[in-house]
C-alpha cells in the first residue's frame, strides 16, 4: 500500500513513509564551518589527519595506561595463585579467599587485563577455548536479586563459559542435578580436571563480582556461607571490585562478623587518581622520548585538572577529553598541515593550491604566514610564490617540533632538580600540572629562580648528589638533543670535575648555568610562527559537548532549527542569516522556520494561559504566509511556457463566517500576489486538503511540545493549555 493510501486509511493505526533526500542537499559533499578560507575537501583530509594524530596519542595513553594497572594485576593473580596454599595453621576451618580491588579511576580495560592474565591465555579467552590458567566468571548485581538466581548464576557461568573442553551432553531433567547445586559445579569440575593434563598447576575457580555495592547484602551473605562449604573441594576465589574508597572499609562495615570470620580478605588499591592524570600528561606530552603530534594546552590541562577533582577520576573520561580537545582543534582549516604539505596530493601541495576553488584557502594561509614574519622584510610579500608559503609551512613546523622538543628537555630537567630538592627536604609550592602551564606558557621564572636558589645554598654533599643525576639525565638524551644542548652539558660537566674543590663555588657557579639555559629554553610556543597548527594554545574547551546543558539544547534547537540541520553545517550560514539581509522582519522570518519553531514563538509569545484555538489561527496566519511565498518563489524559477511563467493555484483556508461562499472566497485577494495568481481559482477540494492539512500539522507540532513537556493540560478549560517555559530567549 502507497503512502497516501495508508494516510487516508482510517484503520491504519502506523504508516511508514520513506526517506527521500532532497536534490537540494547533493552538492553538500563537505562539512566545514570555515567554507570561505578552507579547501574543497578540507574537512576529508582533517579527518584522516585528526585519525591519525589521535590513534598516536590513544596508544600511547593505553600503553601507559597498562604499565600503571600491571602491578594491581600481577598482585591480584598472586595472590589466587597462593590461595589454598598460604594457610595459617591451626585454623578451625578452611577460609574463602576473597580479593578486593579499589576499581576508583580504573578504566574499563583493567577487567580484560585481569581476566586474561587469569585465564593464562589471551588469544584463546576470547573465543572461550581456554586450555590452561584458571577459570573465570563474572557476575552483575542484576543477575543476583535472591540467593537462587545468585547460585544459578553462579554454576552456570562457569559450565556454559568451558563447556567446549568436555562437550555438550545431553542431560536428563529426572536424572541431573539442579543448576542451583554446587554439587553440579563440583561433578563438572571433577570431568574437566581429568580431562586436562595432571600436571598442571592448581586450578582456581575465579568468581569475579561487579559493582560490588549494588549487591544486596543478605544475598552475598548466604552466598558466601554457601560456598564456604564446599572449599576446598571446590576452590573458589572471589574477586571484589569495588567503587567505594578503601577507607572505611565497605565490606567490614557492611556486613556482620558472622560473615566475616568466614573470609580470607585480601585488599588492593590503585595509586591515588591525582597521581595517575600527572603520570599519563607528564609522559604523554612532556616525556623527551615520545612526540606527540598535536600539543595540547593549558586551558585544557586546568579543565583535565579540574574535572579529576569535582566530577569523576576515570581514566575513560581522560582519554575521552583528550579526544573531544583533538576534534575540536581540526575545525581550524590550517591543520591540515599538520604532517606535511602534499595536501592529499602526490605533489607538494602547490598544485591544489593553483586551483580556483582553493584560492579562499590560499588567502588565508598567505595572510597568516606574513602575519608572522619580521617586519624587517615587510616587502617580501610581493615575490612570494604558493612554493614560497609551503617552504614556509615546512620550516615553521620543523622550529616548532624542535623547540617543543628543547622545551620538555628543559622541563624534565626542572623535575629532576624539584624531586632532588623534595627528597632533601625543601618545600615545593607549585603543583605539577601548574609546572605544566606554567612552561608551555612561558611563565615559570618564580619557579625556577626558587630552584637555582636553593641549588645555590645546597651543600658539598648534596652538590655530590645532585650533579651525577643531571650528569646521568643528559647522558641519556638523543644523539642530536645531546649536540643542542652541548653547552649546558659542559658546564655540568665542569662543575662535575671541580666538586671536590670549593663546593660553593661549585654550586653558585651551577645555579647561574643552570638558571641561564632554563631562562633560553622555556618560552611561549605561541612565539613560534604558525604554532596554532601544532599547539591548542589558549582555544576553550569545548565543554557542551562533554556535559551539555539540556535546556538550552532544547531551546536552542527550537528557536534556531537552521544552525542545527545537514545543509548549514555544510555552507557555514543559515537561512535566517540569510534573510536578514533582505530586511525582513520576524514575521517574515518564520516563513523559513518548521512547523514546531512557528508554533513555540507563537507560545512564548503568550500569556500563561493559551487559547488553543487563537493559537491555531496564529499558526495558520503564517502558514498561508509560508506557502504564498514558496509558490511565488516557485513561479520565478520554473521555466516558461508560451513565452509567460506559470502561476500556480494558491489555496486559501476558508472564513468561519462564509461556508462554501465561493464567489466571496474569489474576491479576497492579497495585494501583495501577482495579477496572473489573483486571478487563478481554486477547487472546494483543494481548500478542503490544505485546511486538513493545517490542523495535521498544528496537531503534530502541539504534540511535540506536549512531549518535551513545555505545556500542561488543566482540568478548568478543555480548550486552554499552561505554559511551563517563561524565561526562553527569543531571537533579536
Amino acid at each position: 500500500m502507497t503512502p497516501d493510501r495508508a494516510l487516508e486509511d482510517i484503520n491504519q493505526t502506523t504508516v511508514y513513509i520513506p526517506y527521500q533526500e532532497e536534490d537540494e542537499q547533493d552538492d553538500h559533499d563537505s562539512y566545514t564551518l570555515f567554507p570561505d578560507r578552507d579547501l574543497p575537501n578540507g574537512y576529508e583530509l582533517r579527518l584522516e589527519i585528526y585519525r591519525a594524530a589521535w590513534l598516536k596519542c590513544l596508544t600511547r595513553i593505553q600503553d601507559l595506561t597498562r604499565a600503571l594497572h600491571a602491578p594491581v594485576v600481577d598482585k591480584v593473580s598472586e595472590l589466587v595463585n597462593k590461595s589454598y596454599i598460604d594457610i595459617l595453621p591451626g585454623l578451625p576451618y578452611v577460609e574463602l579467599p576473597v580479593i578486593s580491588v579499589s576499581t576508583n579511576g580504573v578504566s574499563f580495560s583493567f577487567l580484560d587485563e585481569i581476566t586474561s592474565q587469569l585465564e593464562g591465555h589471551d588469544d584463546d579467552a576470547l573465543f572461550g577455548d581456554v586450555n590452561g590458567g584458571h577459570l573465570v566468571t563474572h557476575i552483575f548485581p542484576s543477575d543476583c536479586p535472591n540467593i537462587s538466581s545468585a547460585m544459578k548464576t553462579l554454576v552456570t557461568g562457569f559450565i556454559t563459559k568451558y563447556t567446549r573442553e568436555l562437550g555438550s551432553a545431553k542431560r536428563k531433567p529426572g536424572n541431573s542435578l539442579s543448576t542451583m547445586d554446587l554439587n553440579l559445579l563440583q561433578a563438572w569440575f571433577d570431568a574437566l580436571l581429568r580431562v586436562r593434563d595432571p600436571n598442571e598447576h592448581e586450578i582456581r575457580l575465579v568468581v569475579v563480582l561487579h559493582d560490588f555495592e549494588q549487591f544486596e547484602p543478605p544475598v552475598i551473605q548466604d552466598l558466601f556461607e554457601i560456598c564456604s562449604l564446599a572449599i576446598p573441594r571446590l576452590p573458589l576465589v572471589f574477586v571484589l571490585l569495588l567503587a567505594s574508597p578503601p577507607s572505611p572499609s565497605y565490606i567490614h562495615m557492611t556486613y556482620p562478623r558472622r560473615t566475616l570470620s568466614l573470609l580470607q580478605i585480601r585488599t588492593y588499591v590503585f595509586p591515588g587518581s591525582n597521581d595517575v592524570l600527572h603520570e599519563i600528561l607528564l609522559k604523554t606530552f612532556f616525556d623527551v622520548d615520545f612526540e606527540p603530534e598535536l600539543m595540547i594546552g593549558p586551558v585544557q590541562i586546568d579543565f583535565l585538572v579540574d574535572f579529576f577533582e569535582r566530577y569523576s577520576t576515570s581514566l575513560d573520561g581522560l582519554v575521552s577529553i583528550l579526544q573531544l580537545a583533538h576534534m575540536k582543534h581540526f575545525e581550524e582549516p590550517l591543520t591540515v598541515f599538520l604532517h606535511n604539505e602534499r595536501l592529499g596530493s602526490s605533489d607538494d601541495g602547490s598544485s591544489v593550491l593553483s586551483e580556483p576553488t582553493s584560492f579562499g584557502f590560499l588567502d588565508a594561509l598567505f595572510t597568516r604566514v606574513h602575519n608572522t614574519q619580521d617586519t624587517i622584510h615587510h616587502r617580501e610579500w610581493l615575490n612570494t610564490s604558493i612554493d614560497g608559503l609551503l617552504s614556509a609551512v615546512r620550516t615553521a613546523r620543523k622550529t616548532f617540533r624542535w623547540r617543543v622538543r628543547l622545551l620538555r628537555v628543559a622541563f624534565q630537567a626542572i623535575l629532576l632538580i624539584r624531586t632532588f630538592m623534595i627528597s632533601e627536604g625543601y618545600k615545593a609550592e607549585a603543583t605539577l600540572p601548574e609546572l605544566m602551564c606554567g612552561a608551555i606558557r612561558g611563565r615559570i621564572q618564580n619557579v625556577t629562580k626558587y630552584l637555582c636558589t636553593m641549588v645555590k645554598k645546597l651543600r658539598k654533599e648534596q652538590i655530590n648528589k645532585l650533579l651525577p643525576e643531571l650528569r646521568d639525565f643528559f647522558a641519556s638524551l638523543p644523539d642530536k638533543v645531546q649536540e643542542s644542548e652541548k653547552a649546558v652539558i659542559s658546564r655540568i660537566d665542569t662543575a662535575f670535575s671541580a666538586r671536590d674543590d670549593e663546593a660553593h663555588v661549585v654550586a653558585g657557579l651551577l645555579s647561574e648555568w643552570l638558571l641561564a639555559y632554563f631562562e633560553e629554553r622555556i618560552i611561549s610556543l605561541e612565539d613560534t610562527p604558525l604554532w596554532d597548527i601544532w599547539y591548542t594554545g589558549s582555544t576553550p574547551f569545548p565543554t557542551d559537548l562533554l556535559n551539555p546543558s539540556i535546556r538550552a539544547s532544547i531551546l536552542a534547537g527550537l528557536l534556531y532549527p537552521q544552525e542545527f540541520s545537514t545543509s548549514v553545517a555544510a555552507n557555514g550560514r543559515s537561512v535566517h542569516n540569510n534573510t536578514e539581509g533582505d530586511g525582513e522582519d520576524e514575521d517574515d522570518s518564520l516563513l523559513h522556520m518548521p512547523d514546531t519553531t512557528i508554533l513555540f514563538r507563537r507560545y512564548l509569545e503568550s500569556g500563561k494561559m493559551i487559547n488553543v484555538y487563537d493559537w491555531f489561527e496564529s499558526f495558520s496566519v503564517v502558514l498561508e504566509a509560508q506557502k504564498r511565498h514558496y509558490q511565488r518563489a516557485q513561479s520565478r524559477n520554473l521555466p516558461e511556457h508560451n513565452g509567460r511563467p506559470p502561476t500556480p493555484r494558491t489555496p486559501r483556508t476558508p472564513s468561519r463566517h462564509s461556508r462554501g461562499g465561493k464567489g466571496r472566497q474569489r474576491k479576497e485577494k492579497d495585494s501583495d500576489d501577482p495579477p496572473e495568481q489573483q486571478a487563478e481559482e481554486e477547487t472546494e477540494e483543494e481548500t478542503e486538503n490544505w485546511r486538513l492539512e493545517v490542523q495535521a500539522r498544528f496537531i503534530r507540532a502541539l504534540h511535540e511540545l506536549d512531549y518535551i513537556g513545555f505545556i500542561r493540560h488543566t482540568g478548568r478549560r478543555a480548550d486552554h493549555v499552561m505554559r511551563t517555559v517563561f524565561d526562553a530567549p527569543i531571537s533579536e
